[in-house]
């Protein structure tokens, strides 16, 4: 465990000196490359994302995908997981306990999601993620990890600055389809 917490460290650190105009710059360029992936293309839901602090933003993909008209959805905790608001039903925002921007409203499961965008500390080029360090994305998956036809394609988003040599992904992980970058397409191999 201290390996995952020293290679979280050095991600996040990377990621936090990038400039305010380079992760605006980087997001759209990220943002382009994960519209135009199949899967999200044919999404009708989107799990997205408000982005925390120095986290690259998945927001500019839902103008990218207007012709697509997918729904956006945005998490939010609901006891030790993560449940998931349309952007159409979601009944105002608030900062939850956590510091995470979260709507109001209805909520979905997770398996209700065609897509899910998930943000990530550090990623290896095997589309192996280190999250944030909360476990909220793994336990909400864990139930239909295994079950394609409950789950939606798990793609993480990040900046290429986050990049680490090697992840040893750990038993509880839930693994990614692929991690998208402003440089390139990370795929998960089988």
């Amino acid at each position: 465990m201290a390996r995952v917490a020293d290679q979280r460290r050095i991600a996040l650190s990377a990621r936090r000196k990038l400039s305010a105009a380079d992760r605006h710059h980087a997001s759209r360029l990220a943002c382009r490359r994960l519209a135009r992936l199949p899967a999200v293309r044919r999404a009708r839901r989107i799990g997205l994302y408000w982005p925390l602090a120095s986290e690259i933003d998945p927001r500019p993909v839902i103008a990218l995908l207007a012709p697509y008209a997918p729904v956006p959805c945005y998490p939010r905790v609901v006891g030790d997981a993560l449940r998931f608001v349309a952007m159409h039903s979601a009944a105002g925002w608030y900062r939850s306990t956590l510091g995470v921007h979260e709507p109001g409203g209805w909520t979905h499961p997770v398996e209700a999601l065609d897509v899910l965008i998930l943000p990530l500390a550090g990623f290896d080029e095997d589309a192996h993620r280190i999250g944030l360090g909360g476990g909220f994305y793994d336990r909400t998956l864990a139930p239909a990890r295994d079950l394609a036809y409950r789950s939606p394609t798990r793609i993480g988003l990040a900046f290429e600055c986050q990049r680490l040599a090697l992840i040893e992904p750990q038993p509880w992980d839930v693994e990614l389809a692929a991690v998208v970058t402003e440089s390139r397409v990370y795929r998960r191999r089988r």
